[in-house]
């Protein structure tokens, strides 16, 4: 009979549980989706350069599964506190705390079974699509692409299960040290906090200063990078409590002005600071977290965003060639390629891990190469040299075709020697070139590259020249950006969840005050207008503090990024991030005013 009317219940309250279950799902799918990547041992085996980027799944993996952990703790959490003046009821119509904790435990189970089968399914089709989208930016084949794995699977369903079991268990905890009146009144009860004015305007002020101080030493993080870890902990340790004590003390000053600024008495702008200055003391925490994972999620994208943006300029400077080609059919189909500045055909002899070139072929020849002079500070340059055996530049190209030709991805196992004569066996060629127009001659080239990867071991071996640097770099830093992508949108959702769940579970409190504000007068549509400006300061301060820290934060990452352009995805990345955020705040509004509006 309880359980009937428990589930009775949850029907009633589906929309709130829909929410919670969406968040749920899509934690899953994408859990499910880098499951699939990081355990298909026969797609690793059939394509061993992504052996390369399994770590970065892994990790990406480990990192979604505590912050998936934390939100769903917290979402639970918001659902326990929605029904516990059901379960108060329950209690007094004679149930008892163990069979009310077990009913709390089945509904937890029975929820999280539906969202984790549900996301596992939606899983599979994220799979089958980002294996496109995988696909598109590193630029290669893949082999044995399954999106149904059994290890994905299974990994999925034990991790979730635990995940539910573990938060059941917890609420249940909860659950059983209330006592029934406690229960009952649930929503009756609300802690205010003494202010302390002397200890905001101190602290708030500390808290503006400690965030500003983070943001101005961020652009001299190489000097504090030398201190290795110290440094780094030093500015995180800097931004996270400078930004606790912003929200909770710097926010309360401003609060605290509104409220004796004849600007803050006009119209219902005093009903809603109120509403801020009340709400502050329970956000604070919250608030916190979500500008932190706000940041830090923008800037994980903006950085996997501008690795991917750079790759084409870095390719380029990385060779002053298009391409070399060693297939027999590739060195006639070279002849189609038009526009080329530089084109040369090189004959050779293979003896085991040995390149024979012959002197003639070399003499009166310039050969390209990078210089990147005597050390990393003088940076690089492409050049054009004249063969000579002592010539460093020379040396490094033809060790580099050299390598291509005997198949050898370790160029230290292979050597070449440029004699007056070929020795006995067969005579192959090398052709390099370069064209000035890559768009007009793309269909080309993409030919020449397919026909070149028999010789490639499967992307274990580049192909010298600019299109084969750019598909190695595609294949690590494209994985890159989609991690980002997917763990950035993964990690808003449950933020943007988590601050919906807290903002709706006070409701029964809110619905009130608009009563009262209805009995004043008020119609409603100023209600829903403040509503909207109430709700918009809760999600749009810690999306505010996020985005500084991004933006700010990014300089730490000058000394790995290419050519120091750290700005280069920011806008790709806000691109992505704010209609996430921004459809997220829309849907708690609407969801708030029906709840508190009866609208």
């Amino acid at each position: 009979m309880l359980t009937k009317i428990a589930f009775k219940s949850l029907r009633q309250k589906w929309r709130d549980y829909i929410v919670l279950f969406i968040g749920m799902m899509v934690a899953v799918a994408i859990f499910y989706m880098f499951s699939t990547m990081a355990t298909n041992q026969a797609f690793l085996r059939g394509n061993s350069s992504l052996r390369l980027i399994v770590p970065v799944f892994i990790l990406g993996e480990f990192i979604l599964g505590i912050i998936t952990f934390v939100y769903l703790n917290f979402a639970n959490g918001f659902l326990l506190r929605l029904r516990q003046t059901e379960y108060g009821l329950f209690s007094m119509l004679g149930a008892t705390k163990r069979q009310i904790g077990s009913l709390l435990l089945r509904e937890t189970l029975v929820v999280g079974l539906a969202a984790t089968v549900v996301g596992s399914i939606v899983g599979i089709g994220l799979t089958a699509v980002s294996g496109r989208l995988l696909l598109d930016l590193i630029g290669i084949e893949l082999k044995r692409w399954n999106v149904i794995t059994l290890e994905a699977i299974v990994v999925t369903l034990i991790f979730f299960f635990a995940i539910f079991l573990i938060n059941g268990l917890y609420n249940r905890w909860r659950l059983v040290k209330k006592d029934t009146l406690t229960l009952l009144n649930a929503n009756e009860m609300v802690a205010v906090k003494r202010s302390r004015p002397g200890f905001q305007i101190l602290f708030g002020l500390i808290g503006l200063g400690m965030l500003s101080s983070g943001y101005y030493l961020m652009a001299y993080t190489e000097i504090l990078l030398k201190q290795q870890m110290v440094g780094l902990g030093f500015l995180l340790a800097l931004n996270v409590i400078g930004t606790y004590l912003f929200v909770s003390q710097t926010l309360g000053l401003i609060t605290s002005w509104m409220q004796h600024a004849q600007w803050g008495q006009r119209g219902l702008r005093r009903f809603i600071n109120g509403q801020l200055r009340f709400r502050l003391g329970d956000y604070k925490r919250m608030l916190t977290m979500i500008s932190v994972v706000f940041g830090l999620a923008l800037g994980a994208m903006s950085v996997g965003e501008g690795y991917y943006i750079s790759l084409d300029k870095n390719a380029r400077e990385m060779s002053p060639l298009t391409m070399v080609v060693r297939n027999p059919a590739s060195l006639r189909q070279v002849n189609q390629i038009s526009d080329k500045d530089y084109d040369v055909t090189l004959s050779y002899v293979q003896v085991g891990h040995q390149i024979f070139y012959q002197k003639s072929d070399l003499n009166n020849l310039q050969l390209p190469g990078v210089d990147y002079g005597p050390s990393e500070s003088t940076g690089s340059k492409k050049v054009m040299r004249q063969y000579h055996p002592d010539d460093r530049v020379v040396q490094a190209t033809l060790i580099d075709w050299s390598s291509y030709a005997v198949g050898e991805a370790d160029a230290f196992d292979v050597t070449f020697e440029v004699v007056d004569r070929l020795p006995a066996g067969e005579v192959k060629q090398l052709r390099a070139f370069n064209t000035k127009n890559l768009a007009k001659n793309q269909a080309a080239l993409k030919q020449l590259m397919d026909a070149e990867k028999p010789y490639t071991a499967n992307g274990e071996i580049i192909v010298p020249g600019y299109l084969g640097i750019l598909e190695r770099l595609k294949s690590l830093f494209g994985s890159l950006e989609f991690m980002s992508i997917f763990l950035g949108a993964a990690f808003l959702v449950m933020l943007a969840s988590t601050l919906m769940f807290k903002t709706l579970s006070g409701t029964a409190q809110d619905q009130r005050r608009y009563q009262i504000l209805d009995m004043i007068g008020v119609t409603k549509r100023q209600a829903k207008r403040t509503i909207a400006v109430d709700l918009g300061i809760l999600f749009f301060v810690p999306m505010f503090i996020g985005m500084l820290d991004a933006y700010f934060g990014l300089p730490m990452f000058k000394p790995v990024m290419f050519d120091g352009a750290v700005y280069a995805g920011f806008g790709h990345a806000l691109a992505i991030v704010l209609p996430i955020y921004i459809g997220y705040y829309v849907a708690t509004v609407k969801i708030y005013q029906r709840l508190v509006l009866k609208a």
